[in-house]
């Protein structure tokens, strides 16, 4: 028998307690006297330096958290590696490589270090991995990174795959006026 997420909890005795984060009730379930943030399947992020930007919470992510850009230019040399982000070219010193098994496929992927803040608390200095993909209406719907096992662990999350923004908002996104984008 398939139970609903919300009878589990229930039946686990969790206690709820009431989180206001911009004039929304969010919860904050409490497992064994340690807290533990209910997020949906799709948060807010920021990254100090990028700005604020959705993010998909990927628990079959067993390895790093990644961001995902178009494409860059690594100078193995001077070990930095430079991209496009929001319009603006950025660089980065590499700190390692990483190989990542995708369908069978290993592509190798430049590890940065990046400052993020989620759920109002930062997390210095975390490894990032530049993860190539197509951004075609990433501003609409798709996320800019993957948030990986380690890290909720981290953060202290848990996920209700039901749900999309549950303890942010996705209207701290600034969407670009057409304007801009030119």
């Amino acid at each position: 028998m398939i139970k609903r997420f919300e009878d589990f909890v229930k039946e686990l005795s969790l206690k709820t307690e009431s989180k206001n984060i911009e004039n929304e009730k969010k919860s904050k379930v409490k497992i064994d006297d340690e807290h533990k943030y209910l997020a949906g399947v799709k948060e807010v992020i920021e990254i100090v330096g990028l700005g604020k930007m959705k993010v998909k919470l990927d628990s079959g992510n067993s390895s790093l958290c990644a961001l995902i850009v178009q494409g860059f230019e690594e100078d193995k040399e001077n070990k930095t590696v430079k991209f496009e982000f929001e319009g603006k070219e950025r660089i980065y010193d590499v700190v390692k490589h990483v190989r990542i098994w995708h369908h069978g496929t290993a592509t190798i992927r430049p590890v940065i270090k990046l400052d993020l803040i989620f759920n109002d608390k930062e997390y210095k200095d975390e490894l990032v991995d530049l993860k190539i993909s197509d951004l075609t209406g990433t501003r609409d719907y798709r996320s800019r990174m993957l948030l990986s096992k380690a890290f909720m662990s981290k953060a202290n999350i848990v996920i209700d795959p039901s749900k999309e923004f549950n303890i942010t908002n996705k209207k701290e996104i600034k969407k670009k006026s057409k304007k801009n984008k030119k």
